[in-house]
């Protein structure tokens, strides 16, 4: 008896994972997947931006983000262009994206270390503690 009671609670485990419901979620992939989730040619929005415990999404989700196999990030709102650079490494057994943009831009602000947190619903998740252990999230969807 307990041999069946088992054998329907896994399968029963096994037929919600079939039906399209769940949410596919990876919170540890490779550097080179991650360079290739980034390179997604219609771009990438930030859906939600943490500086300091702070919500300061509104400064920066009206700009897409497309990133290059070269390592070139461009960011683009209306008429606006700022080119940035990034870089995709593993660090201490985690996979990091690390943005550079002009110091003149408001997009000065992302630059971090951003350690990758998860990919889950067309989100690519990262965050990162400050040197005062705020909360920093950076958001981007596709």
């Amino acid at each position: 008896m307990k041999r069946l009671s088992l054998f329907i609670l896994l399968l029963g485990l096994y037929s919600c994972e079939l039906d399209g419901n769940s949410s596919s979620s990876t919170s540890d992939i490779g550097a080179e997947q991650l360079r290739n989730d980034l390179n997604i040619t219609s771009g990438l929005r930030i859906v939600q931006y943490i500086d300091d415990g702070e919500d300061e999404t509104d400064d920066f989700d009206d700009f897409l983000f497309r990133f290059s196999t070269d390592g070139t990030v461009t960011a683009t709102r209306g008429n606006e262009v700022v080119e940035g650079s990034y870089r995709v490494f593993r660090d201490d057994g985690q996979t990091e994206l690390e943005l550079d943009f002009p110091s003149t831009s408001i997009l000065d602000d992302l630059d971090d270390d951003w350690y990758f947190r998860g990919k889950a619903n067309n989100r690519l998740t990262f965050e990162d503690d400050d040197d005062d252990n705020d909360f920093e999230r950076l958001v981007f969807e596709f």
